[in-house]
């Protein structure tokens, strides 16, 4: 009898610890993207600062914003295994806005900053030895939340200057 007890109480709890996974894993996300919005919005307004100290130059590194105080650490992107960051330069093409609500619409060759040494061609990208002007995370996944109208990690860009607060939504999958 208490055998049967047993077996049928590790049965009950296997059948809960299987339907309580998925839930971890929501739970899990959830906290990582948060800490996604933390750290990429305190490496954005640390730009901010840099920019303000040194006539509206833009910092070479992560690394400078750390050694000049204007960032407390260089965090890691939390869905990046190796931690890395994608970094937005001057001149970078941004993501088309066509088609999302609140946000005005542009093309895909709207540029980040202006250009090093010249302009684009075309919509092409121009990337030079020119400062950071934010991150984004290199993770492609879908995104809980919805951030300024976009729902992948690598479409989430933390650039100086943008407003803080209000701008993300929790999107339902």
């Amino acid at each position: 009898m208490s055998l049967v007890t047993l077996i049928a109480g590790m049965t009950i709890m296997f059948i809960m610890m299987s339907a309580a996974v998925p839930a971890w894993r929501y739970v899990m996300k959830d906290a990582r993207e948060e800490e996604l919005l933390f750290r990429g919005e305190q490496i954005a307004r640390a730009i901010e600062r840099y920019q303000r100290k040194n006539g509206n130059a833009l910092p070479p590194s992560i690394e400078i914003l750390v050694q000049q105080r204007h960032l407390r650490k260089a965090y890691k992107d939390p869905f990046a295994k190796d931690g890395k960051w994608r970094l937005v330069r001057p001149g970078e093409a941004l993501l088309p806005t066509t088609g999302i609500p609140g946000l005005p619409t542009s093309t895909p060759s709207t540029l980040v900053g202006s250009a090093p040494g010249g302009g684009t061609i075309g919509g092409s990208i121009t990337v030079g030895g020119a400062g950071i002007l934010g991150v984004a995370s290199l993770n492609k996944d879908k995104s809980l939340r919805m951030f300024n109208g976009r729902t992948r990690y690598n479409e989430w860009l933390f650039i100086a200057g943008q407003p803080i607060g209000g701008y993300f939504e929790l999107y339902r999958l």
